[in-house]
């Protein structure tokens, strides 16, 4: 990926807005957001205002301990509008990513986030089958599927 002043920037954010999240920064994350945020992710998809987000920081003290971003792609749509998609290893954890980021008033903020969390080959619950593609669900204790 060829990596311009644009996305390098995209990237910094993006780490920005993940270090306050460990420090529980909640004024810089907040200035990174745009209101209504939305997040979608293994609890579903939602709109967040404001007074929710800042409870919901409030409420994940200690939440991320340490975070890596690894293998970042990242457009520049136009001069308003970034996509950045990576793997985030936190905590001994991985997952994969992505923002829109919104150029406003000159400042870059985040208007969507997602979290897909990467499941191992032992805790998956569906296996892929190698020959058609196609996801096999794995049958349960009782053998049903």
């Amino acid at each position: 990926m060829r990596n311009t002043s644009e996305q390098q920037e995209i990237l910094g954010l993006e780490n920005r807005y993940w270090r306050a999240v460990q420090d529980h920064d909640v004024g810089t994350a907040v200035s990174l957001t745009r209101f209504p945020c939305i997040v979608s992710g293994p609890q579903g998809a939602r709109a967040i205002d404001e007074p929710t987000y800042r409870k919901m920081m409030r409420a994940h003290v200690d939440q991320v301990k340490s975070f890596e971003i690894r293998d970042e792609q990242i457009e520049v749509l136009n001069s308003e509008t970034a996509v950045i998609a990576y793997r985030l290893e936190s905590n001994g954890e991985s997952c994969f990513d992505t923002s829109t980021w919104i150029r406003e008033g000159g400042e870059w903020r985040c208007a969507l986030h997602t979290e897909t969390p990467l499941q191992t080959q032992a805790s998956s619950e569906n296996k892929m089958d190698s020959e058609t593609g196609h996801l096999n669900p794995e049958p349960t204790e009782s053998g049903a599927i």
